[in-house]
């Protein structure tokens, strides 16, 4: 049996004003752990969310003293030398919670040869002129009881598109830590005056990983920027040096870096 007109006409009415319904509905960021979380929204947006930020303070000290390039330096001979530059990359920033959860920023993708590599981009370059860094976004809150981060980097980038826009500078041949003789990045660069006679400079470039761990209590809350607060101690990383040999600077860092970075008193 057919449908009366009459029944057609409501039909269609009660659709016609679902759709309106459906088109009035209020659209926003429905994730809690947002930016620009909406409370009243009632709808999900389509990509509209925007995550905190987590990022770094670092204290650069020499011993109780502020870090200064140029200063007069002693090395184990109490010979006198200094550090013109100081630059190296810090790393694969993972904080632990306290069910022991890892976590990180946010990761992004690249292409890499015919694959696509993954990877975080908190593979800060780090200059000992520069104090505050962004490691990232991040879309978890959790209470982290300790941090871990390295010295070098952990993964390996070789492989990245250096033409692609979409890749850091920092990872490719013009990144200040790029060794034009080795044809690779380097994990640390030094420009070195080891004798205070004479003008001269030696750039020395340093291949080392190490990872460290540190206890740090920090509460994230939901949709808000946070930050760690490290100092490093760089006396603790040339200890050991000798200007007469320049290879000693790669092997004190390496010897000395565990226990160098802690957390801002």
């Amino acid at each position: 049996m057919l449908p009366k007109p009459g029944h057609c006409l409501v039909v269609g009415l009660l659709l016609v004003f679902a759709c309106i319904g459906c088109n009035t509905r209020i659209e926003g960021c429905l994730q809690a752990n947002a930016e620009n979380f909406d409370l009243n929204a009632e709808r999900p947006c389509d990509g509209c969310c925007l995550y905190p930020s987590m990022g770094l303070s670092l204290t650069q000290k020499w011993g109780d003293r502020n870090f200064t390039n140029g200063d007069t330096l002693y090395d184990i001979h109490g010979a006198q030398y200094k550090i013109l530059d100081l630059k190296y990359f810090l790393s694969s920033w993972v904080w632990h919670d306290t069910e022991g959860n890892y976590i990180t920023v946010d990761s992004v993708e690249a292409s890499c040869d015919e694959d696509i590599l993954r990877f975080t981009t908190d593979n800060l370059i780090i200059d000992s002129r520069q104090f505050v860094y962004t490691l990232g976004t991040i879309r978890e809150s959790p209470l982290i009881d300790s941090l871990q981060l390295a010295l070098g980097l952990y993964q390996d980038f070789s492989c990245l598109d250096t033409s692609d826009t979409d890749t850091p500078v920092s990872l490719t041949n013009q990144s200040p830590l790029w060794n034009a003789k080795t044809g690779k990045l380097e994990m640390i660069r030094l420009i070195l005056q080891l004798s205070l006679d004479q003008e001269s400079t030696d750039t020395v470039f340093v291949t080392t990983k190490d990872l460290t761990r540190l206890e740090y209590i920090l509460q994230l809350k939901p949709g808000t920027d946070a930050r760690f607060d490290l100092t490093v101690d760089y006396a603790q990383w040339f200890n050991d040096v000798d200007v007469n040999d320049i290879n000693s600077f790669g092997h004190s860092i390496e010897a000395n870096f565990s226990g160098s970075v802690v957390r801002t008193p």
